[in-house]
Parts: structure tokens; sequence; C-alpha cells
């Protein structure tokens, strides 16, 4: 196999184990335990039924409170006192003007029905009037929730418990909730503060299993990525003191996390609520209590938004939500995900156009990887110098390995030759290739973002497609038949690339290298239009150097030397 074949094979078989493992076989998950809780195990459940919260109640009306800030619109649900409506103003559902906003949270009502909720829970066999589901509470202070100005909600149990929550939000994606219980009741009483996320449907379109979508946890330096499929078969707890707990979409996301100075437990479960099935994703803190006459309270909050790098980073470098930067999953090679990003937003900043963002970035790594490729290129090309060498050398020792092992050393040697450079740079620029897709695949900057003509989305398939005439033919074919011009155009280069040297020797080779670029095209139809530009013109980059290199060496061009003989 010459070094080009080698080339070719290992960016292959790097693609084919990182989509082909991680597809088949899933990352192990940390082993559920259930740890043995002094307080009442059973107190971590966190389904907080109406039967057993609020005893005599009946289902309210809902009333709401508008929320509105800088970054989002939505309502508080006081029906349960829910933040279960949220859009996100930066954001639309297509690429149309008069598209609606982005809705993140939903009603429980909705068939994607999502939202968080705070309250209290007390010890097993310990029967209070707490609020639960269908409690009606009522607005104390405040009209509008925005950053200036916060509400207070409150209810009164009419057993001399009263409930009150604070909430505030900032001019960007996090809430803050401070809820408190004040005892008028004649004795004591123990709670434990919780918060819970709930959500009737998974996503669809998750990202292949490249990366992680759904249930997340922070749990003192430590985290966990759980799918939606493991909490279906069994519950997952973990206990911690720091950390948050979450869900993650392809672009959006949210947390929660408690700023109590004591344990937490966190479950991840599913609960069935009349015919709909939900994912019940919240923690519970440490009992405490208040005697009568005293206060007892807790104090969380809220992250809901979009998936934007520099306000999550933020928040987490200004210590107001703990490593949340963590929400955001940056791939196996996050080291080099993260600051290939930073690069990226500074070039679609100066170039106001996100494709051409990707076009610039692609040649600066193609620049800052030159003098390892240049090396690699100048050793393929005395390989080929060679090449009828060590086909008289095969023809003459073919059958006797160990000669021709040392008369293939003996050659290298007098040519200076070092076969095995030719692959180093092969590996190193393996792991920033797919810290580029990576990046690709998460960037919130790539959706409905323009490039030319048609392309209005680069997160989005190619609309166009060869097997309709490119927009001519008014038929939509399968996706796997979404063959556009830069489909054809990267399955062109791939296939040049192959050409530039001769065919391997291997009939098994030649073949998978004949129909490789094929294959590829087709798999790319499924793709983001935006990563299909980017290996189109990293193919076109590749192509123009190995050939400058080749013809510096003197060493004659496979297509141009196969035109001339033809």
């Amino acid at each position: 196999m010459n070094d080009m074949s080698r080339y070719l094979f290992a960016i292959v078989l790097a693609m084919a184990v990182l989509f082909g493992w991680q597809i088949l076989f899933p990352p192990e998950q940390r082993e559920i335990v259930n740890n043995e809780i002094n307080v009442q195990q059973d107190i971590a459940q966190l389904n907080i039924s109406t039967d057993e919260t609020q005893k005599y109640s009946e289902p309210c009306q809902e009333d709401r409170i508008l929320i509105l800030s800088n970054k989002i619109t939505g309502s508080i649900n006081l029906c349960g006192a829910k933040i279960d409506e949220i859009f996100l103003k930066d954001f639309k559902t297509s690429t149309r003007e008069d598209s609606d906003f982005v809705q993140f949270f939903n009603p429980k009502e909705n068939d994607n029905a999502f939202w968080v909720e705070s309250g209290w829970k007390a010890p097993k066999n310990i029967r209070y009037n707490l609020p639960g589901n269908d409690t009606l509470w009522t607005l104390e202070e405040g009209q509008t929730l925005t950053p200036e100005t916060p509400i207070i909600i409150s209810w009164n149990n009419d057993n001399g418990l009263i409930f009150k929550q604070k909430i505030s939000i900032d001019e960007n994606y996090v809430f803050n909730i401070k809820q408190e219980i004040i005892n008028n009741s004649p004795g004591s009483i123990t709670v434990f503060p919780y918060q819970q996320l709930s959500r009737k449907e998974a996503p669809d379109g998750q990202a292949l299993g490249l990366l992680h979508e759904g249930p997340t946890g922070y749990f003192d330096e430590e985290l966990e990525e759980i799918d939606y499929d493991d909490i279906e078969d069994s519950d997952f707890r973990s206990e911690f003191k720091e950390g948050w707990v979450g869900i993650r979409d392809k672009y959006w996301a949210t947390a929660i996390t408690s700023l109590d100075k004591d344990n937490k437990r966190a479950i991840f479960k599913t609960s069935t609520d009349a015919f709909d099935k939900f994912y019940r994703i919240g923690y519970i803190g440490d009992l405490t209590g208040a005697s009568s006459g005293e206060r007892v309270s807790s104090v969380s909050l809220a992250f809901i938004g979009a998936k934007e790098v520099k306000i999550i980073q933020e928040y987490s470098d200004n210590n107001i939500f703990n490593r949340l930067d963590l929400i955001i999953d940056w791939g196996w090679f996050y080291f080099l995900a993260k600051p290939l990003f930073y690069v990226l937003d500074i070039l679609f900043s100066f170039s106001g156009n996100f494709g051409v963002a990707i076009l610039l970035l692609t040649i600066l790594i193609k620049v800052v990887f030159f003098p390892v490729v240049n090396r690699s290129y100048v050793q393929m090309a005395k390989m080929r110098k060679v090449q009828p060498e060590i086909t008289k050398l095969r023809e003459l020792y073919g059958d006797d390995r160990q000669k021709m092992a040392l008369e293939m050393q003996s050659l290298y040697k007098k040519e200076e030759l070092k076969p095995l450079s030719g692959c180093l740079p092969v590996l190193i620029q393996i792991p920033v290739f797919f810290a580029l897709y990576n990046v690709l695949l998460v960037a919130l900057e790539m959706r409905h973002a323009p490039f030319i003509g048609w392309i209005k989305d680069l997160s989005a398939p190619d609309p166009i497609s060869l097997f309709n005439g490119f927009g001519l033919i008014n038929w939509e074919p399968p996706q796997i038949l979404m063959i556009g011009v830069f489909h054809i155009l990267f399955g062109l280069t791939f296939l040049l690339q192959t050409k530039l040297n001769p065919a391997p020797p291997d009939p098994i080779q030649k073949t998978l290298f004949t129909w490789m670029p094929i294959l590829m095209v087709f798999i790319a139809a499924n793709f983001p239009v935006g990563l299909v530009i980017y290996w189109a013109w990293n193919g076109i980059l590749s192509i123009m150097q190995q050939m400058y290199i080749m013809k510096k060496q003197g060493t004659e061009i496979a297509l141009f030397a196969k035109s001339e003989k033809e």
C-alpha cells in the first residue's frame, strides 16, 4: 500500500472507528447505585403527586405571569408555580423572516411538554399540606418578571404554613428562585427542598450518537452523561455537594442547581402521569426545618436557553453557575474543539458569513500543518520516484519475504526514504479533523446561517439535489439521494486524491478506493451542508498542496501522466 493509500485508509478507518464505535457501542454509563440514605430513602423519588402533597385540593385554573428579558420571553404558570413557557427571542423556527420564536419550554398539556419546578418534600409518613402541581399560587409582588423587577408568589395552606417564592431573572438565561416557608403553626416542621425538570418527549434528530444529547449531571468534578433510554430501563442516582443536573439538546440546554451548602441527591428517572410518560431530572436537598414562628428557605438557579458559548462561559468563569460550560459537549477532542470554535467565531465576526469563516479556518489549519504535511508529501513524492524499483524487487523476491525486506531497507536507506514519516502527519491531523467536525456540529452560529445562493441554512442538508435537477423538478428525493453541488465537489476531490497516486496493487484495495468516494457522497447526503462544504474545500486545498509539492520534487503527477500516455 503506497503512502496516499495509507493516508486515505487512515482517514476512512478513523471515521469508521469514530462513527461506528459510538453508534454501536455507546459509552458505558457509571453503575447506577441505590445508596442507603439515613433519612427515608424514598424521598429521593421526586415525584410530587397531588394526593400526597395536597390532600384536599382540586385542579386549578391556570393563571400566568409574563417573563420578559433580553434573550427570552414566556410565562410562569401560577397553577403549580411552574416555569413552563419559554421562547428564545434570538432564534426562529425556520429561515423565514415571519417564522415564530423557538419555543423551548411548553406547558404540560402539549405534546412536547417541558418545564421546571421548585418545591418541598416531606419525610416519609409525615403529612403536611404542601403545595403541588395543582396549587394555585397568588402573585404577591410585581407584575411582570424582568431583570429589573423580580416577582414574589405565595400560598397559604390554612394550617399555619405560608409558602413563598421570590423569582428573579438576569439579562440572559438564568433564573434565581428563593423559596421559603414561614411556620406559623404550633409545631415544628421538617422538609426537603427539591428542584426538578420534567419532559414529555425526547427530541428527534440527535447527532447519530456522536455528541451527547440528553440528561446530564455535574457532580463534584465528575460529569455524567446519561441517555434517555438508559433511565427508561432503570433510575440513575448520585450524591453530590457541588454541581448541577440538566438536559442537553443540540442547540439548547437547561440546567438546575442549588446554592444551599449541603449535600444533594440527584435522580434521573421516568414516571407516568395518566397516559403520558415523563422524564424527570432533578435533585433533592438535605433535611431542614423550622420551629414554630421561624422560617426555612432554599435558593436555586435554573439556566434555560441557547447554548451560546460566550454567555455560558461567562456564567462559569464568574462562578455564577459552577462549570456550566460542560453543558456543551465538544466531543472527544474538546481541548482542540473549543479553541477552534473561538478562532471560527473571530473569523465569523470578521467576514460576516459563517460559510466564509469555515473556508478561512480551513486555510489557517492548512497553514499551521503545512511544515509537517510538506514533509509527508515530500516522502510520498520520493516514494513515487522509486516505485518502478520497488515493483522490480517484488518481481524478483516476491516469494522470499526476508530477502525482499532486506532489499527494501537497503533501497530506503539509499534514497533517504522514511515511509513512517508519511503516516505521522496524518495521525496528527486526525484529532484536529474530528475536533473541527464536532465544532461544526455543535456551533449554534451555523444554525440558519446562509452561505451563497440557495444555501440558507448551513446546519441543514443541501436543499437541492442532482436527482431533482437541482431544484428544477418539483420532486423531493429521499434524504440519501439529496446529492447537491457541494456533495459532487466533495466526491470529485475525494476521487482526485485517490488518483494522484498509482492504484494499489491489491485488487481489494483498488476496488475499495474506487468505490469509496461514491459511498462517502451518499453518506454525506445526511450531513449539514456546512460540513460538506468544509470537506470539499479541504479536499481542494489538499490536492493543490500535494500537486505543488510533487511538481517541486520533479515527480510526475499521476493524473497528467495518465492523460499523456492515453
